[in-house]
């Protein structure tokens, strides 16, 4: 089973959850109840919620260790973009790190999806990197 199944069960809003049903019935050849239909939809739900949290939580400790109160983090891979509701939770999972009680648009720290690909990201560390190099700044590297 991939991420693909628990995206797909979340995005079931029917009452009897028939998509989650036809999942399990063609797809593993399970016959469902409703009840247990609904138990899987609720885990679901706390899954994709614990990896978004799970998914902050290095933007975080960087943000905590390296002082920023603001800023912008650019995040690439399709989970992010793609799985219901992942990047408002993460959002809100920085929320809850930072103890911010303003309106999520007012958030100090944004994240947002990575449209361009992992290439352009590395080349924007790269260049960050040789600024703080030319500056005098650590990078992290003991020589």
């Amino acid at each position: 089973m991939d991420t693909s199944y628990p995206s797909r069960i979340e995005q079931d809003a029917f009452e009897n959850l028939c998509i989650v049903s036809e999942l399990f019935q063609q797809d593993l050849n399970i016959d469902t109840t409703e009840a247990e239909r609904e138990i899987i939809h609720r885990l679901c739900i706390l899954i994709g919620t614990r990896a978004a949290r799970l998914s902050i939580c290095g933007v975080a400790a960087i943000c905590k260790k390296m002082g920023y109160t603001s800023g912008n983090c650019a995040s690439d891979g399709s989970v992010f973009n793609k799985y219901p509701g992942f990047q408002k939770r993460a959002t809100h999972g920085l929320k809850d790190v930072f103890g911010w009680s303003c309106h999520e648009k007012d958030y100090p720290i944004k994240l947002t999806a990575a449209e361009d690909g992992s290439g352009v990201g590395a080349a924007v560390i790269a260049c960050l990197t040789e600024k703080r190099i030319k500056a005098g700044k650590s990078v992290g590297i003991k020589a």
